[in-house]
């Protein structure tokens, strides 16, 4: 008795353009703060495979300027989308200029948000200063000037992923 290979299913893996770009620009391994740039990777990992994300890409760099011992270390900004909502993402875990919020976020939809934001950002805080790395196409006003396209900033990953299954939820 043989094994019934119809009955096998191959799970498939996709590479994005996010997993490309990781592996040509891993840290170099005498930075203190590399364990910290790949934390950043496996967050945005577990985020993009939890909201069945698509189009995974870095849109652009930043520097980190990490705590003593004082390094400079390049991050990826990464941009998705998750159920037609496309966000932009960046992790700032250094001499962080909007502490205690360490991510930034942008947002651009379709349609206005009309729901509530359960205060995870200041709708009327303005952080494109600070917005190096996402570019032109994804550094936007605040929320309280346009409910589409907005670049807010939240404390954690958990703030994150709050804010990705509120917008995108009610974008279905």
């Amino acid at each position: 008795m043989g094994l019934d290979l119809s009955a096998v299913t191959k799970k498939v893996t996709r590479i994005s353009d996010f997993d490309i770009w990781v592996g040509g620009h891993n840290p170099a391994s005498h930075l203190e703060y590399g364990e910290a740039w790949w934390q950043y990777v496996e967050i945005i990992r577990r985020l993009t495979h939890k909201f069945h994300a698509t189009d995974i890409r870095v849109v652009g760099t930043y520097i980190v300027q990490t705590p003593p011992p004082e390094e400079e270390l390049p991050m990826p900004a990464v941009a998705f989308v998750v159920n037609g909502v496309a966000f932009a993402a960046k992790w700032d875990f250094g001499r962080c200029p909007r502490w205690p919020h360490e991510w930034l976020v942008s947002v651009q939809r379709r349609d206005p948000y009309l729901g509530p934001t359960l205060r995870l950002f200041d709708e009327r805080t303005d952080v494109r200063d600070v917005a190096d790395g996402f570019g032109p196409d994804f550094t936007f006003p605040p929320f309280a000037e346009d409910r589409r396209r907005f670049t807010c900033a939240v404390d954690d990953e958990l703030d994150v992923a709050t804010l990705i299954r509120m917008l995108s939820l009610s974008a279905v």
